[in-house]
């Protein structure tokens, strides 16, 4: 048959206008070789471009497309349905090289639906489809000889099958990535405009420091300032350091947001990185770091990407952005940057190539889940050591996740930027720690009293609102917790930092939530026992600026009361190094010691899942890739509710109603949303209005303390949601 054969059509418009076949596998094959090349394995991408829709080339899926789009020419008889397309090149690269083409087969079998299993049921194993009779492919095809070596150095033969899934997901992304872009590039010339419309590194370099300067004309001389000059200047000289593994270690209010910034900018200017990654581990927090880089970069600098960010409808560069971090700067979490590189979906893996080569900072890298741990390190390991990645793990508690002994499988050849840790956290200590041992809630609340400013942070809900009811009845008590949502959260804090500055009473019981970054500064902190990091945590929020001589931190536990779940492990690790380490918690040696005793408690829950076996199974190709995305950093499932009590929340939901896409309007209703568990659903059945389709929203002010935040089963005030 002579008829050309097509890739893509456009609606309503004459096959003259449709674009080539030919035309788009040299285009994807050109940029996904260019998308691999950053990893030094160009041809893998190239050839596995020029093969992915080879499959289109059969005359039933021409025809398919014709029918369609209503076209009758000599291929309608040939029409029997759609056709799948994408195992073709997959059989035909296998049938080329049982190594290397069975490499490629993952990818390009996978590039719609996902990267398959290699041994599954006939449907979904790979093995099997590709013992599948095909059509014969009618377009003209070279020669295939490839037979080319892996690109990354093999550190360790036990964990090939690690490292070769890695890569094969990494071929994946360059594919899946190009192949969507020129697909769009054809199909919406307007949409594929927005893309990689961000200044570059050069200009948000010269922004910084600019930004900076000017902000240093207005900092006081004080000692805390002058210490934050030191870790300025250490990370500065760190930057010219080759490209690896860093750790960043400093007490809390030393300035390592900003210093590691300046480190990864002028890091990324000597080495010609691609862009900057901050993977931050709360929600809580991710706003106000992105908005400190707006601040000193600009506003059109920064990409978010997490589960609380929506772009506004009419902001494309971000939405196109967040699809493949296509951005100078991104801010994201913990849970969308290791989730992503043990996905197997094409949209979860597109953006995984533009992690390589790049700066990437871990900020409290201490909250990486335990049971989670080994999975998080063998990605670190591999980017850094064979994918161009600088990773900077961020923060002032390090956790002891260096290669030892007792913990063989920790990072190794990590570079601390400080040079003289013991001496930073000499200047920079603003507190005295106490252990005051066991006492009741009465005698808390007794103490807690007898404080005109003073904050308590306790491990539950339950311990929050028990010790916030026995609080004076004056004006001066406040409660936080997750159950208020984001902007009563702000306001109660907002009227927190104003008594503070102002000398007036102020009593705060809080949850955990607010050792994640929340900047407040008390004289007096009380901590429930816990972790020696979240005693680090909470020291941060006492004299955080050295406006006294001293702070005082007081950590107890409750009679007959042992801290629940996951507080009671961390809590027995702390309590063990108490007495030789008094006064001296928050100093390196004992937060090292906590970090060893805790992580060889753990060791056996490092990989709770057993992912990394399950990847290693793979040493010889047999990979279970639908398997390995069962990894998860959160696996709690919860469900956001909305909190429509204020009149904006009521004016949004109503609108809700007349608009077909409401990207815009959910965005703006986060900031009223808490997240409930399943069951906690079940009890609040009959009291949720649900608008639209997985929407639920709560208008009963009788149901929602204003004071504490929780949701209240009977007028009278009997609670739950704890």
């Amino acid at each position: 048959m002579s008829k050309e054969y097509y890739a893509h059509s456009k609606e309503g418009r004459p096959c003259s206008e449709w674009q080539r076949l030919e035309e788009h596998l040299d285009n994807v094959g050109n940029l996904a070789g260019q998308f691999a090349g950053c990893f030094r394995a160009m041809p893998w991408g190239e050839i596995a471009g020029n093969n992915h829709d080879v499959g289109k080339g059969i005359i039933k899926w021409q025809a398919w497309l014709r029918h369609i789009n209503h076209i009758k020419d000599e291929f309608l008889p040939f029409y029997s349905g759609h056709v799948n397309h994408a195992l073709h090149g997959a059989k035909r690269l296998y049938q080329s090289s049982q190594e290397s083409g069975k490499v490629l087969s993952y990818c390009i079998s996978g590039h719609h639906g996902g990267l398959p299993n290699w041994f599954g049921a006939e449907q979904t194993g790979l093995k099997s489809r590709l013992n599948y009779e095909l059509p014969i492919i009618q377009i003209p095809l070279e020669k295939l000889e490839f037979e080319e070596k892996f690109p990354f150095d093999i550190y360790d033969l036990k964990g090939f099958g690690f490292q070769l899934q890695f890569f094969i997901r990494m071929i994946f992304s360059c594919l899946v990535d190009a192949d969507y872009l020129d697909t769009e590039k054809y199909l919406d010339k307007i949409r594929s405009k927005y893309r990689s419309t961000y200044p570059p590194l050069e200009v948000l370099y010269t922004r910084f420091w600019g930004s900076f300067r000017k902000m240093q004309l207005n900092t006081s001389k004080t000692l805390v300032n002058s210490q934050r000059d030191i870790v300025l200047n250490d990370c500065l000289n760190a930057s010219k350091l080759k490209p690896g593994l860093f750790s960043l270690t400093v007490p809390t209010g030393g300035g390592k947001t900003l210093s590691s910034l300046a480190f990864a900018l002028e890091h990324a200017m000597r080495f010609d990185k691609c862009r900057i990654i901050y993977v931050i581990p709360f929600t809580s927090i991710i706003e106000q770091n992105a908005s400190v880089f707006r601040d000193m970069l600009g506003n059109d600098a920064v990409l978010e990407h997490h589960c609380n960010f929506i772009p506004e409808d009419s902001d494309w560069k971000t939405r196109l952005a967040s699809e493949n971090w296509d951005a100078p700067i991104i801010v994201t979490t913990n849970v969308q940057f290791f989730n992503s590189f043990y996905a197997n979906k094409p949209s979860k893996c597109r953006k995984l190539h533009n992690v390589t080569n790049s700066v990437v900072i871990f900020d409290e890298v201490q909250s990486i889940p335990v049971e989670k741990l080994s999975p998080c390190l063998e990605v670190l390991k591999e980017l850094t050591q064979n994918y161009g990645v600088s990773a900077i793990l961020c923060t002032a508690t390090q956790p002891a996740i260096g290669y030892s002994d007792y913990f063989p499988s920790g990072l190794k050849n990590i570079t601390e930027i400080i040079n003289n840790i013991p001496s930073l956290f000499h200047a920079l200590k603003r507190t005295a720690e106490t252990f005051i041992g066991e006492i009741n809630e009465i005698e808390l609340s007794e103490k807690l009293s007898a404080q005109s400013q003073v904050l308590c942070i306790v491990n539950t809900r339950q311990q929050a609102l028990d010790l916030f009811n026995l609080l004076p009845d004056d004006q001066g008590g406040f409660h936080l917790s997750a159950l208020m949502y984001p902007l009563h959260r702000t306001k109660v804090l907002n009227e927190i930092r104003f008594r503070l500055k102002n000398k007036l009473p102020c009593r705060v019981i809080s949850t955990q939530l607010i050792e994640a970054g929340v900047d407040v500064d008390f004289p007096v902190v009380f901590r429930m026992v816990a972790g020696m990091d979240s005693i680090a945590q909470a020291a941060g929020r006492c004299n955080r600026e050295g406006l006294n001589d001293k702070g005082y931190v007081y950590i107890l536990k409750f009679k007959n009361c042992s801290p629940p779940g996951f507080f009671r492990q961390t809590a027995q690790s702390a309590e063990q190094l108490f007495d030789k380490f008094t006064g001296q918690f928050l100093e390196p040696r004992c937060i090292h010691e906590y970090f060893l005793n805790y992580y060889w408690k753990n060791s056996d829950r490092m990989d709770s899942e057993g992912i990394i076996s399950l990847c290693n199974k793979g040493c010889k190709g047999n990979i279970q890739f639908k398997d390995i995305a069962m990894f998860q950093m959160i696996k709690t499932a919860t469900i956001p509710i909305i909190i429509a009590l204020e009149d904006e929340a009521i004016a949004l939901v109503r609108q809700l109603d007349f608009i077909e896409h409401g990207g815009l309007i959910f965005r703006k209703l986060q900031q009223y949303s808490v997240q409930i568990y399943n069951y906690q659903m079940n009890e609040l059945n009959g009291w949720l209005e649900n608008p639209k389709p997985g929407l639920f929203v709560l208008r009963s002010p009788e149901r929602y303390s204003n004071k504490s935040g929780l949701i209240c089963k009977e007028p009278e005030g009997e609670a739950f949601f704890r």
